[in-house]
């Protein structure tokens, strides 16, 4: 019980000097590819308000992550009423797997419905209500949330509330994704449940606080750059006494091969071979949103987070690289020759 149960309420919270920007979509894009990671330092994430500086440098990549939306089926909206979008999520580090989301989205006001993964369901009678998107700085809202949980030969029921704000903006940097510093702002959510089992009330209890850093402008469909999730679980039945975390870092989004294919014909490095100056052609309705270049061990030796379509390579050596450019549409790749 103890995984599956942590990785399903994980799924529950996925959204001056520096700009606060609004956090416009609780969705990201299809195929939006995120690095599993953990921190060799530990994160602090205490402090909310304007102007932070959040400094993720220690970062290492364990696996990734990978979302989509589906239409829910009959029998899912028959189990999760109301439910009208499912989020499917991919994990694959040492194993895969892969959990739902079960979403009310009207007019934009955002509540969970479900979570199911492998042998658990979760199904909020009263559904767990985050607010309306977009959301901007110093919104906050606490919604009463109830259930009932079934985990193999172990079922029962729910209460809680979910307490979602959005609490801080500034400045993140990560080591691991492909836009380094950025314009964020962060949305806090605090899931608290108490277990009953037959009988037994309050049997466990599960508390989760996650925070979700947002850029603007968006690099997905809702910038979601970077997530931190703190499970703290205590259910003596199940033999549950632990805290768990999980980090991910946003990567860039996925294309099909159609798709990849003709964006990668829209996107070109002219001339190539290049001197001092890397220059990018793209037709209009692509930005740029980030260029990363690797040498031929992989290794990054450069890296701008910049709408610029000329950046100045010079301090390179003479060799071949890959350029990995980051645009509104996608991730693509590119090789060049540095003379």
């Amino acid at each position: 019980m103890k995984t599956k149960l942590l990785v399903l309420i994980t799924l529950c919270t996925v959204g001056a000097s520096y700009a606060q920007s609004p956090i416009n979509s609780f969705y990201v894009d299809d195929n939006a590819e995120f690095a599993v990671v953990t921190s060799s330092t530990e994160i602090n994430q205490t402090a909310s308000g304007p102007n932070q500086v959040w400094n993720f440098d220690q970062l290492l990549q364990l696996g990734t992550s990978n979302y989509l939306k589906t239409v829910p089926t009959a029998v899912e909206i028959s189990t999760f009423p109301n439910t009208n979008n499912v989020i499917v999520s991919t994990f694959t580090a040492a194993t895969t797997s892969s959990s739902q989301m079960f979403v009310k989205d009207v007019a934009s006001v955002i509540s969970i419905t479900g979570l199911r993964a492998a042998g658990l369901e979760l199904n909020f009678t009263n559904n767990a209500t985050l607010g309306t998107f977009p959301m901007n700085y110093g919104f906050t809202n606490t919604d009463q949330v109830a259930g009932n949980y079934v985990y193999d030969t172990f079922s029962g029921t729910f209460t809680g509330n979910i307490v979602t704000s959005v609490d801080a903006y500034g400045t993140l940097y990560r080591n691991v994704g492909g836009i380094p510093n950025s314009n964020a702002t962060r949305l806090k959510t605090v899931i608290s449940i108490s277990l009953n089992y037959g009988f037994l009330t309050n049997v466990g209890t599960i508390t989760q606080t996650t925070y979700s850093y947002y850029q603007d402008p968006n690099v997905s469909s809702d910038g979601l750059l970077f997530r931190t999730a703190t499970t703290e679980a205590l259910v003596a039945l199940a033999g549950i006494d632990q805290t768990d975390v999980s980090i991910e870092s946003y990567i860039g989004t996925t294309l099909n091969i159609e798709s990849e294919n003709f964006i990668a014909n829209q996107i070109q490095i002219a001339p190539n071979p290049i001197n001092n100056l890397l220059n990018i052609n793209t037709i209009e309705n692509i930005a740029i949103r980030s260029i990363a270049i690797f040498d031929s061990t992989g290794r990054n030796v450069l890296i701008r987070e910049t709408n610029e379509k000329s950046i100045d390579v010079s301090q390179l050596q003479k060799g071949i690289y890959v350029a990995q450019i980051t645009t509104n549409k996608g991730v693509i790749t590119k090789k060049i020759i540095k003379e």
